[in-house]
């Protein structure tokens, strides 16, 4: 806030004496005044606008690793719930090695794809 402050004044100071210069050096200087007062007003323009936009997506990037490292968690906790299932039933009630084999690729490319998918 102090910040702020001090940014204000500090431009308010800038514009006072921009005008009495404008003053003491007459009207054929004003248009150069004017010139690098919006000038001066553009680049504090911009240096907000960078500052909020970097701060905005900071903030943007943590949230969205939080959530993305949780959705990863539970989609892990899913696919180990669905293996000893699946892999039963695989063995025991369709037997074999290439069912097994195949449920168990089934389920590493399933976990592959949604990580990919997450990451997009």
């Amino acid at each position: 806030m102090m910040a702020t402050m001090t940014n204000h004044s500090q431009g308010r100071d800038e514009i006072a004496a921009a005008l009495r210069a404008g003053r003491e050096l007459g009207p054929e200087y004003d248009d150069a005044i004017a010139a690098s007062l919006v000038e001066r007003v553009e680049d504090t323009i911009e240096e907000r606008v960078k500052h909020h936009v970097a701060l905005h997506s900071s903030t943007t990037r943590a949230d969205k690793g939080v959530a993305s490292n949780t959705a990863r968690m539970v989609l892990g906790l899913v696919c180990l719930g669905l293996s000893l299932p699946l892999t039963i039933i695989a063995a025991g009630i369709v037997g074999g090695v290439v069912s097994l084999f195949t449920v168990w690729l089934g389920l590493i490319a399933f976990y592959l794809i949604a990580v990919a998918g997450m990451r997009r």
